[in-house]
């Protein structure tokens, strides 16, 4: 079952709305609507499918040590 929703919204509206964020909430929103957004999201859904495994927290930094 799926509902249908519409939202009316004015770039104005939208603009006023961002200029309120925060400064990390800015920066989620800009990697969410890049590239890298669309990798991340699809790397996140295979993780919760169990269809990957995230890496450990050594696997993350083992070259930054």
């Amino acid at each position: 079952m799926s509902v249908g929703l519409t939202v009316a919204l004015t770039v104005d509206d939208l603009a006023k709305t961002i200029k309120r964020m925060s400064k990390g909430d800015k920066e989620e929103l800009l990697l969410l609507l890049s590239d890298e957004g669309k990798e991340i999201i699809k790397r996140h859904k295979e993780i919760k499918q169990g269809k990957v495994k995230p890496l450990s927290r050594a696997e993350l930094l083992k070259d930054a040590l």
